[in-house]
């Protein structure tokens, strides 16, 4: 076999690991009702079958760099698949609540270690000159999935029952590590360095401390316990920085951090999957709750928007090898603040057609600019540095899916302790003010694109 063909097969392989692994993000959103019903559970309680399952994702993509200079891709590949496999049966028959989201949490083992493994393929194996296709490309099988989720599950669940997500997702991904292990091997020489364990286990309580005091939202702000956690997470993140400065043990190079443009850059891909990934949550819940529909329509009133643009995600990959960045950052994040803003002004009286169109156009922008602003932001980082970048943005990515749901989840909470009015209601209200604020992100969104272009202009003219 060819090289430059079997290693395009490598980067497939980990990218539909890391899809069906994704899928199940956003397939059980659709589901929550009947879980609800099922374990006699309240949303906040169900909801961290995916919050639980995407912190323990970014849990493992902390370690992501050490892992790829300590671990051939092969080992990793292995290791992500089985742990898959092992966790969606073990959800799949789960007879309680916490079972279940064991199996989720090991399931998240695999694809913390699969996702940052594509990307690194792409950046060490693929020709720089198009990293913006290969992103595109990988970003089309990835960024599908948290869309495909809802109508993936709602349709499974509405003909069979939730329990079959699971069992389709690992037979889907034993056919992948069956064909991912003849086509992956070793790209790199092993490094056998030590590993900053305590820097680690600080960084990672840090970000559990984080995401669970997000759910204290819910409750109101003066809540204690929101700001003791809050308070908690500074000090853990504090320790971790002074622990990784003092230290030479590998982690995490924080040095990547000393680049503005990069932090920028970053932030902006953070807030690019938070509203992915929330709105994903919101919408599916509305259509059955405040619209009365089964959770087959559920899921698959998002499937025409997501299609479509996931369809345009090579194009769009291309669009920035031919003009750069500029274009498809700048016009992604304007069409998903417009798409957030529609779905806020109508926010009470949504109807399937105007989800259909609104979602749509949010999901176009996304597209647009999600896989081309990583791209951008490992472009303006020293190549002793873009394992550490891809770390850094894949973290990112599933921090910003877990709180996300949280933040989102806790905003309709809100409205729908309420108790002064009917549920439905009180759950539109809900939706349309985390759509507003979904629209503020949108427009942050535009101001982190334009900061990180200056910096990086500034760099390059102080380097010359």
């Amino acid at each position: 076999m060819e090289k430059q063909t079997k290693n395009t097969l490598a980067v497939l392989a980990t990218a539909f690991m890391s899809f069906v692994g994704i899928l199940t993000e956003t397939s059980l959103n659709v589901t929550f009702p009947a879980m609800m019903k099922q374990f006699q559970v309240s949303l906040d309680t169900i909801q961290w079958t995916t919050t639980g399952y995407l912190l323990m994702i970014a849990i493992i993509m902390i370690s992501s760099s050490y892992q790829n200079e300590r671990f051939t891709a092969r080992q990793l590949f292995i290791s992500a698949a089985v742990a898959f496999i092992a966790g969606s049966m073990i959800s799949a028959f789960a007879s309680s609540f916490y079972i279940l989201l064991l199996g989720r949490l090991i399931s998240a083992l695999g694809v913390g270690l699969c996702t940052p493994m594509m990307f690194n393929l792409i950046v060490e194996v693929m020709p720089r000159q198009r990293w913006g296709f290969y992103m595109g490309i990988a970003g089309l099988v990835i960024a599908m999935a948290p869309t495909l989720g809802p109508a993936f599950g709602g349709s499974v669940s509405y003909y069979l029952n939730w329990r079959w997500i699971f069992i389709i997702a690992a037979i889907f991904a034993l056919f992948v590590f069956i064909a991912g292990i003849f086509v992956i091997g070793s790209y790199h020489p092993i490094q056998k360095k030590s590993f900053n364990w305590l820097a680690y286990i600080f960084l990672s309580l840090s970000l559990v401390s984080l995401v669970i005091g997000v759910n204290q939202l819910s409750k109101g702000l003066q809540n204690w316990r929101l700001w003791g956690l809050l308070i908690l997470t500074v000090l853990l993140f504090i320790s971790f920085v002074i622990i990784s400065k003092k230290s030479t043990r590998k982690l995490l190079d924080l040095q990547v951090f000393e680049d503005k443009a990069f932090v920028f850059g970053a932030f902006a891909y953070f807030l690019l999957q938070f509203i992915n990934i929330g709105v994903s949550f919101v919408l599916p819940n509305y259509i059955q709750i405040v619209n009365k529909q089964t959770s087959l329509i559920g899921g698959l009133v998002l499937l025409p928007g997501s299609i479509i643009a996931g369809l345009l995600n090579p194009y769009f990959g291309r669009l920035y090898d031919r003009l750069g960045a500029r274009v498809p950052l700048y016009s992604g994040a304007f069409l998903m603040a417009l798409g957030s803003f529609l779905l806020a002004n109508w926010g009470l009286n949504l109807n399937t057609w105007m989800i259909i169109c609104f979602y749509g156009i949010l999901m176009l922008g996304h597209r647009m600019s999600f896989s081309n602003t990583m791209a951008q932001s490992l472009k303006i980082v020293d190549n002793d540095l873009k394992s550490d970048a891809t770390a850094v943005c894949q973290t990112a990515q599933q921090l910003a899916g877990s709180m996300g749901t949280a933040i989102l989840a806790a905003i309709i909470a809100i409205f729908q302790n309420k108790h002064s009015a009917n549920y439905a209601s009180l759950t539109a209200q809900g939706s349309m003010a985390a759509f507003y604020f979904t629209f503020s992100l949108g427009i942050l969104i535009l101001l982190c694109d334009w900061i990180m272009f200056k910096l990086s202009k500034e760099n390059k003219q102080k380097k010359v």
